[in-house]
């Protein structure tokens, strides 16, 4: 009895509906939450082993592409938050957005089932790159998601997140995929498990040791160090809504701000995107920004709604001086879709109960100037997910990167960690600090080497301040009224190899996986 059961047990461990569902569920355990990052290492060996098995190419696309909307559907789950504000229409927009993204999953697994298995490295080295082109394509196709990239999920492992200094975080992807499939063959392949071994072992050591030896190699400039003071209020989505409270939003910021800093000194005072609602001209919302900034002598970045002569709305970013002036403003230049503007609006008409208006894109990248020539510069919410502006603040001369968000739209999901992720990729790219600054999410700023420090002192209504136990670690807290100073850290140079154009390195990956793979198909047929 207990060997029958084994039996089924074992037959239905080999059936392609496990393999498909467990590649799916294992590789979203390894993003936040509950983010065991180490999971993607293994988690598309069920799906490779049942490639290899599997000779109908047809069959594989739909393999890959179940197990893909498998992965998704649950990564981004805190995208059916969007039903509480906009009804069941964001369940659909959810659900194809999931669709699209696993469709490139089955084009990816049709295309390894003409990789020749007749030597297992070069086998390897096409079926990584092919997925490294895939996940650069994600990141650029369209509007451009690479929210899912698997490089994302390794953020823990410093010495490994390293490497995307050299080619964005598609490369992590690259070593990671090397591993899944050197495993698949080795345990599919009775014949070559030392080669299989050897493939593993060099796709999982090589980039901790490049990252290794990049980590201790970057020299700090010599730049006069400044101190940041990282708000976040904590104010409900719905709040934003209502007119009574965008006055009172910003009244009661910059109460909490005058709690924190009741005892310190600081060069600039960050609060989070879109916490000006309305005209930031207001003569009532500009008095309370002179006091604060006239008070501690301090710039003040805050992100605020901007309308300019013609009607036009933008999400913005406002430098404010010490004498209470806006010297300078940054217009998001690339816009959430379905969040701030409906893409193909004359097709999608019957969607615009869910927007009625958009939001007007900004024209071009800026940097904010303040004293010591410190260059910041400013990334807003979505456009964090993109290593090209990240980039091109740094050519533009940015010694440091803020970013402002508001997702107090997904309340407590695991949004909030996963865009957490994403920024520490965006500090090791650009080797800039990062400073982070959110409404109801996660607080702090990175080093340039990916090392998180969370605003972590509790301001409360009452002017008082409560800080962690001593000697306890800071906890990441969700939809909590923080706050947090910091001497923001020096940049460091990055490798000499290539500077600004890393994030074309994936697509070259990419195409050279294509190239190889036609070689080796036209090597079989000579």
């Amino acid at each position: 009895m207990v060997n029958t059961k084994l039996q089924y047990c074992q037959n239905l461990i080999k059936t392609p509906q496990v393999s498909v569902i467990a590649s799916g569920i294992l590789l979203s355990l390894a993003f936040p939450k509950p983010h065991l990052f180490y999971l993607a290492w293994v988690a598309l060996i069920p799906l490779f082993i049942l490639s290899f098995r599997e000779e109908n190419k047809r069959r594989v696309f739909t393999y890959f592409t179940i197990s893909g909307w498998i992965f998704h559907s649950l990564t981004l789950n805190w995208l059916i938050a969007n039903t509480f504000w906009v009804g069941f229409p964001a369940f659909w927009g959810y659900q194809l957005l999931c669709i699209t993204l696993s469709i490139f999953w089955g084009i990816y697994g049709w295309l390894t089932k003409s990789i020749s298995p007749k030597s297992i490295f070069l086998a390897i080295l096409i079926a990584s790159s092919l997925w490294t082109g895939m996940e650069y394509l994600h990141s650029t196709l369209f509007t451009g998601f690479g929210w899912c990239n698997i490089g994302y999920s390794q953020g823990p492992d410093i010495l490994l997140s390293q490497i995307v200094a050299l080619g964005t975080v598609p490369i992590i992807s690259f070593f990671v995929v090397g591993v899944n499939y050197s495993i698949a063959y080795l345990l599919h392949n009775q014949q070559h498990r030392i080669v299989g071994v050897i493939c593993a072992t060099l796709f999982l050591s090589l980039p901790h040791i490049i990252g290794w030896a990049l980590l201790p190699k970057f020299e700090e400039k010599d730049l006069n160090k400044i101190k940041v003071a990282i708000i976040q209020p904590n104010f409900s989505q719905e709040m934003k809504f209502d007119p009574y409270w965008h006055y009172e939003m910003v009244k009661q910021t910059a109460e909490f701000t005058e709690t924190l800093l009741k005892n310190e000194n600081v060069d600039l005072i960050f609060w989070p995107e879109a916490l000006i609602m309305g005209d930031y001209k207001n003569p009532s919302i500009l008095e309370i920004l002179q006091r604060i900034t006239n008070k501690y002598n301090a710039y003040l970045i805050t992100g605020s709604t901007r309308f300019d002569e013609y009607g036009n709305d933008y999400n913005s970013s406002l430098l404010i001086s010490p004498k209470g002036e806006v010297l300078d403003y940054y217009d998001k230049v690339h816009l959430a879709p379905f969040g701030e503007y409906l893409p193909l609006s004359n097709i999608l008409t019957p969607l615009r109960f869910i927007l009625p208006y958009d939001v007007t894109a900004g024209e071009t990248q800026k940097v904010f100037e303040i004293k010591n020539n410190i260059k910041i510069g400013p990334l807003i919410c979505f456009e964090v997910l993109f290593s090209p502006l990240a980039l091109g603040l740094k050519k533009m001369g940015a010694n440091a990167i803020a970013v402002m968000t508001n997702l107090a739209w997904f309340g407590e999901t695991n949004a909030i960690p996963q865009e957490l992720e994403i920024t520490r990729m965006r500090a090791i790219e650009t080797r800039l600090p990062l400073i982070h600054c959110t409404n109801t999410g996660i607080s702090g700023i990175f080093s340039p080497s990916g090392e998180f420090f969370p605003a972590y002192i509790l301001v409360g209504k009452n002017k008082t301040l409560n800080y962690p136990p001593i000697g306890k670690q800071p906890s990441l807290s969700i939809r909590t009224r923080l706050g947090g100073i910091f001497e923001i850290p020096t940049p460091k140079e990055p490798p000499k190899i290539w500077n600004f154009y890393i994030d074309k390195v994936p697509l070259l990956i990419g195409i050279s996986g294509i190239f190889l793979l036609i070689i080796q198909k036209l090597a079989k047929t000579i």
